[in-house]
Parts: structure tokens; sequence; C-alpha cells
């Protein structure tokens, strides 16, 4: 009794499993089916050139017009920003004159009694005014209070009270420059506290449609020397006279001791002692290098540095610390990358020269000309004296691309609607080759005067979204690159190829049922 129920139960058990494979392997097969009929979510069927995001979720990613690794933002000093709250708002600088300005002066009396006289005059290039009666008087610098003053001080010497009014006629010291893709550059002045960056282009003709970029660039000065100098108000502290050169327009003028430069010329002449052999200095003169002998008597120093002389200048430059950091080795005879061996090891360690300080301090305003003229007014910047206005006109110039593409050469840039970026020429050019691997592509960009500077980037990673495209600029140079992979890859390919259609193969074992026996020889007989 047992044994039965055993067979029994083991006899049951077996079909049982059997079902459940064969409704497993059922369950896969139409997996695959359905997967085979309905298409695969594949990026590529073993083709690394075939690239792209497929995916359903939209994304956005920013497209790269500097690569900061290999080009500077710009140059020391500068900073680029969008506008800002404080660029809207009005200048509420005083207007100080400037060489050109045109002025009305009117003075109470100066000629005719009971009459005003009206003189209407230009600021020289000196920054002087003349007056009949009254003479020159400055002007450059001034703000119209102070030149009004100024013409008063003057008339005091001969009038009694005098009454004079000073009136701007025409000021050229608020002025900005535009230039680039504009109908009409120079330089232009500003009239009003409120002129805004649209008036300033309107003014200039106005630009092209397809203008993408406007920089206003503002710098002012580190050092008081870059400022024009003036002449000194009459009326200033010291009593100097007008046309004084000082570092400002109200500086005081040193008064000039004429006893200390007599001792300083007694001095000079006391050094001149008579030589050993009891010969007295000739008197030097005009034109004449006084005092070299004894100049070149006293200095340890000789006046030419003898290893100058034995480097020539060219190899002087390429051992010092190359800006490019590139020096030719002449042991090796090879570029290598940073400093030489043994390089100006001769000049007992002379430091080299390092890069000259910035002198002014530069802020660059990025303005979208494109939502500009859409309607923001938050982008409409107030210009204010002494801006430069720069419209970028659209890039033009040859790109290259070869390597692994269908279409290798020159084109011509002209991005006239919109840039090209680096996807967007791949696909101009054909499309990559079969043997292309995306990952390894190559831009050579030209970053400064005879220098340029190469990066790899991964076109499948920018395709498939996972990092931002890069715009391309003139004289760039794509090469798609390849791997001993790709060939292998590219014959699997071909291997698996389908035509397209139908056709039918019939076997020799059935053509008799087809088209009958064959003839039997009795008929050539």
């Amino acid at each position: 009794m047992p044994s039965n129920c055993t067979a029994r139960t083991i006899a049951t058990t077996k079909p049982a499993r059997c079902m459940g494979a064969s409704r497993t392997s059922l369950a896969l097969l139409a997996a695959l089916s359905t997967t085979f009929l309905a298409g695969c979510e594949v990026d590529s069927y073993f083709d690394p050139s075939r690239t792209g995001y497929f995916e359903k979720t939209p994304t956005t990613m920013p497209v790269l017009s500097r690569l900061d690794v290999i080009e500077r933002q710009a140059y020391k000093g500068a900073t680029i920003s969008p506008p800002q709250a404080e660029d809207l708002v009005p200048s509420e600088l005083k207007y100080r004159l400037a060489p050109g300005d045109n002025v009305r002066v009117e003075i109470f009396e100066l000629i005719t009694p009971g009459a005003t006289e009206v003189l209407p005059v230009t600021i020289d290039q000196t920054g002087n005014i003349r007056l009949p009666e009254v003479g020159d008087v400055t002007a450059a610098g001034l703000t119209i209070e102070e030149l009004q003053e100024e013409v008063v001080l003057k008339a005091s010497r001969f009038i009694e009270n005098p009454v004079v009014v000073v009136f701007l006629e025409r000021g050229l010291g608020f002025q900005f420059t535009i230039s680039g893709a504009v109908g009409e550059t120079g330089v232009f002045a500003l009239q009003r506290p409120d002129f805004r960056l649209s008036e300033a282009i309107a003014l200039a003709r106005g630009t092209i449609d397809t203008t993408q970029r406007v920089m206003i660039i503002r710098a002012a000065a580190l050092d008081d020397t870059l400022k024009p100098i003036y002449p000194q108000r009459q009326g200033a502290a010291g009593g100097g006279a007008a046309g004084g050169s000082t570092g400002g327009a109200t500086g005081e003028k040193p008064a000039v001791d004429v006893d200390a430069l007599i001792n300083e010329l007694t001095d000079e002449k006391k050094t001149d002692k008579p030589a050993e052999g009891g010969e007295q200095p000739k008197p030097s003169s005009p034109g004449a290098v006084s005092g070299l002998a004894r100049t070149l008597a006293q200095d340890d120093k000789p006046a030419v540095d003898v290893d100058d002389l034995a480097t020539p200048k060219a190899a002087a430059e390429e051992t010092a610390a190359s800006p490019t950091g590139w020096t030719f080795d002449a042991a090796s005879g090879r570029w290598v990358r940073g400093v030489a061996a043994g390089a100006g090891s001769k000049r007992g360690g002379r430091p080299s020269p390092s890069p000259t300080a910035s002198m002014y301090a530069t802020r660059i305003i990025d303005v979208d000309y494109q939502e500009l003229i859409k309607g923001d007014p938050n982008l409409d910047v107030i210009i204010r004296p002494g801006d430069r206005i720069y419209v970028e006109p659209p890039e033009t110039g040859f790109i290259y691309i070869d390597g692994e593409i269908n279409r290798p050469g020159v084109f011509n840039l002209e991005n006239s609607n919109g840039k090209l970026t680096l996807s967007r020429f791949v696909t101009a050019a054909g499309g990559l080759a079969p043997t292309a691997i995306p990952n390894r592509v190559d831009i050579v960009r030209v970053v400064g005067k005879d220098r340029e500077a190469t990066i790899r980037v991964d076109l499948a990673a920018i395709r498939n979204r996972s990092e931002p495209d890069i715009y391309i600029k003139p004289n760039d140079h794509v090469i798609i690159g390849t791997n001993f992979l790709a060939v292998p890859l590219a014959v699997i390919r071909n291997g698996f190829r389908m035509t397209y259609g139908f056709g039918f193969l019939l076997d020799r074992n059935f053509g008799n049922d087809v088209f009958g026996p064959p003839p039997s020889d009795d008929i050539f007989n």
C-alpha cells in the first residue's frame, strides 16, 4: 500500500514539474518574440558610431562657448558678469570740462557799460579758454561752477564785483565708443544721464538681427599717472600761475626754492675735484656726456653683460621660464615641458621676468542681445562716460575635420543664424564612419598668438546628454579617432547583414516534381 502511494506521488509530481518548465520556456519565448517584434530600446547594434539620447524623459544641457581648461576667460584684472541692478540706475556724475568743449561766457560790463558781453569759446588742447580783456582761463578738468569762479577771479582785477555766468553749449567729456557689428562705429557723446544701451545701438545705426551678444567694457585706471593732466587753477593754493602741469585739475604746485637749486649746483661743482696729475676737468659742452669716465670707474659691473653677448637673445628666452610652458633643452635637442635641465644655471639664479600687473580694473557686462530686443528692460544698461561697447559679429572662418568621418575636409563657418556645435558639425560632415569611436574625439583650438591647445571630448557622452556640447570656433580642427576593436566590430556587423525582399531556393531533388522528368536519351538518337 505505501509503495503504491509513493509511486502514485512520483507519477503525479513529474508531469507537474515538466509542465512548470514548459510554462517558463513559453513565457521566455513570448517575451523574446514581443521584444523583437516591438523593437529593442538599445543605442546601437555592435556599432559604437551610433550615438544618441534615445530616452523618453526630456532633458536640457548647457552648451559651452569656452573651454576653461585650455582657454582663458579674459585678461587678468577683468571680470565678466551679466547686468546688475546698479547698472540700471541713471548716472549722477558731475560733468567736468575737457578740451574741445564749447562754453558760453557772459560777463556784465566787460567792455561796454550797462551791456553784457556774450563770449562763445572753445576749450583748446592746453585746457584753457581765451577771453578778451581777461586773458587765458583754465577750464579743463573743472565743473561749470568752478570755471565760473575762475572767470570771476580773473575779471575782479579790473571789474569790481563782476557778474559772470557760464553755460555749457556742447560737452565732449562724456563720451562712449561703439564698435563691432553696427552700422556706424565711432565715438559718440552722451546727451543724457539716463542714456541706455538700446539707444546707443540705435545711434550707431543699428546692428544685424542675428546678433547674439553685446559687451560693455568699463575700465578704471589704478594709477594716477594714467589720468589726463590739466593746467592748475588760478585760485589754487600756493599762488602758482595757470598753465603748470600737475597730476590733477586742482592739485597744488610746489613752490620752487631758488636757494636750494643754487646749493645743489654748488655741491655738484665741488664733487668735480682735480685729478692726481693736477689736470683740471674740461667743462662739458652741450650734448656731451659729462662724468662718463667717473661713472665707469665707480661702477663695479661692466657696461655690457658678457653672458648676454655669448648667449643669443632667442636662446636666452628659451632657457628662461617660458610663458608657454615649453622650453628647448640644448642637451637633448628637443622641446620639453617646463624648464629644461640646467637652463639658466650659468647666470647665478637670475630671476625670470614676472608678467606686468594690470594698470586697470576692468569689468565686462555681458548682455544677451536677443533677449534685449525681445523686450527685457533689465538688460537695457545705462551707458556711463568712457564705456566701450562691442557688438559681437557672427563668427566666420574655416573649420577642419578629418579622421573617421564620412566627409573629411575644410568647411566654411558662416554662423548667420546662430552658432554651430560639435555634434551638429559632425552631422554636417556626413556623420561618423563605421570604424569611428565617438569617445575619442580631439579638438585642436587656437588659444593665442602662435599657440594652440588640444582637448579630448566624448561625443557619445555629449549625444547621450551626460556632458555639455561645445560651440565650434573658427580655425578649430576636429579629429575623430578609432581603436583596435573598431575593425573587428565592423566585420561582425557586416557578417550579420540582411537584405530586404524574399527569394526561393529550389533543390534538385524536387526538380522532377516541378518540371517533370528529364528527357530520355532516345530523343537525341
